[in-house]
């Protein structure tokens, strides 16, 4: 594997979801530690003990995070992998091998991969226990767990209907309406303008999204929910997220804030003395979400805070040493 390229292709990826980049991040940690101790078939014989394993994944992760800023699961793959190789150096020099640390930093990928999916397979459990006959399920973006959540329920013969945006600037709702309606579920697709007007008309309604991160200050996900979600509390549509325990940071580390993106993704020509603004991602409350529901099932916003408040981080992966960036103004500071 060209480890560099696949770097580069990760940190590139502006279509994929958390998840599938997390999956992705997992794959290439394994085999980078494999190489760095000679493990990998194809690679030349390495001597990479535990401290510099951790080292490589803590270098892997952060150029990862850096490129994904907005994207929990990232950390959190990584905390696991570096909390997994902690004791790796002296099992190293009781057994003079390094075999043992690329198999424990593969089962750890595989078992947080497992995990994410087995997340995914509960939530959608639970979501479909409050899917009623005729129910108009708005979603935005295009998130794993809620393309799961809606197969499940339609396998469990629920009927409903789903609303995608088309989630500009790069359109992946689009992609998340063809493929439900290819599945069977009775889908439509509008620009993320109208979805309001639409929202507001149809009956037993509710606004269903994934997240990046579930934080202390508020839910990830792409730009747009903020204003859907204010929309729903006030026309009394409820508002659920549906995220496993992969996206929650823990209390402790700053709301990792996204980068801005290329604006040529929003204008092709941008004329002189035109500043055009293209963030993927904002912050939506908690005091604006119904439920979050969780592979343990739904919780209110005080008792998400709670579970917050119980994750942990490896101390090496400091999350407040990226500030916020340009635009966004820290939790609670007002707009002046």
């Amino acid at each position: 594997m060209n480890h560099d390229a696949a770097v580069e292709s990760i940190r590139n990826d502006n279509t994929s979801g958390s998840q599938t980049i997390t999956r992705h991040a997992a794959e290439l940690a394994a085999e980078r530690v494999a190489e760095a101790c000679g493990a990998h078939a194809a690679a030349p014989r390495g001597t990479a003990d535990g401290d510099e394993v951790a080292t490589l994944l803590l270098g892997l992760g952060n150029a990862l995070m850096e490129a994904h800023p907005a994207m929990a699961p990232l950390p959190n793959l990584f905390s696991a992998l570096l909390e997994c190789v902690q004791d790796a150096p002296a099992r190293s020099a009781r057994t003079s091998s390094h075999g043992d640390i690329p198999g424990r930093v593969r089962q750890a990928a595989d078992a947080f991969v497992d995990r994410m999916d087995e997340h995914n397979r509960a939530i959608g459990r639970r979501f479909c226990a409050i899917v009623d006959p005729g129910s108009a399920i708005f979603t935005h973006s295009a998130s794993s767990t809620v393309r799961a959540a809606l197969l499940s329920c339609r396998d469990a013969g629920r009927r409903f209907s789903v609303h995608c945006t088309e989630s500009r600037p790069v359109g992946e709702g689009g992609a998340l309406a063809r493929e439900l309606a290819r599945h069977g579920i009775m889908a439509t697709l509008s620009t993320d303008s109208l979805a309001f007007a639409l929202l507001r008309r149809s009956d037993r309604a509710m606004l269903v999204v994934g997240a990046d991160a579930v934080t202390p200050h508020g839910v990830v996900n792409k730009a747009g929910t903020l204003g859907l979600a204010t929309a729903a509390r006030s026309w009394g549509v409820p508002f659920y997220v549906l995220a496993g325990g992969e996206k929650f940071l823990p209390s402790a580390s700053r709301d990792r804030h996204p980068r801005e993106r290329p604006p040529e993704e929003v204008l092709a020509e941008i004329p002189e003395g035109l500043r055009v603004v293209n963030y993927y991602f904002d912050l939506t409350p908690l005091d604006c979400v119904s439920a979050i529901f969780t592979e343990e099932g739904p919780l209110t916003a005080e008792e998400t805070v709670r579970k917050l408040a119980e994750c942990h981080m490896h101390p090496w992966l400091n999350l407040d040493t990226h500030p916020p960036s340009p635009g966004f103004p820290p939790p609670g500071r007002g707009r002046g």
